[in-house]
């Protein structure tokens, strides 16, 4: 049997390496910066500012709303959203109603 002194770097964890990141988190990484830096641009700009966001090739409508949604929840945004035409519109003013929608019953 053999006794020695010891280090406290022996036993600290060793650092592990560094996976690859999964094409899927990839574009989830790119997704959230685009959101991040056109929610930054609103903030900056005119209140009147009004910007599109256009979907890409398989992309669903339903994940980056939701993904937009949570970033403005979380940064404590006022900007408002609307989803009119295939797109979705962001601005921090008031964002004008296409018309459509339900009817009025009559009584």
């Amino acid at each position: 049997m053999k006794v020695r002194d010891a280090k406290p770097e022996e036993l600290a964890p060793k650092p592990r390496r560094e996976r690859p990141m999964s094409p899927r988190q990839i574009a989830i990484q790119k997704r959230e910066q685009a959101i991040e830096k056109v929610l930054n641009e609103l903030g900056a700009g005119p209140a009147s500012a009004i910007k599109r966001v256009e979907l890409e090739e398989k992309e669903k409508l339903v994940t980056i709303r939701a993904a937009i949604v949570k970033h403005i929840k979380a940064s404590g945004s006022t900007v408002k959203l609307a989803v009119r035409n295939g797109g979705i519109y962001l601005s921090r003013g008031p964002i004008p109603r296409s018309g459509g929608g339900r009817k009025p019953k009559s009584a």
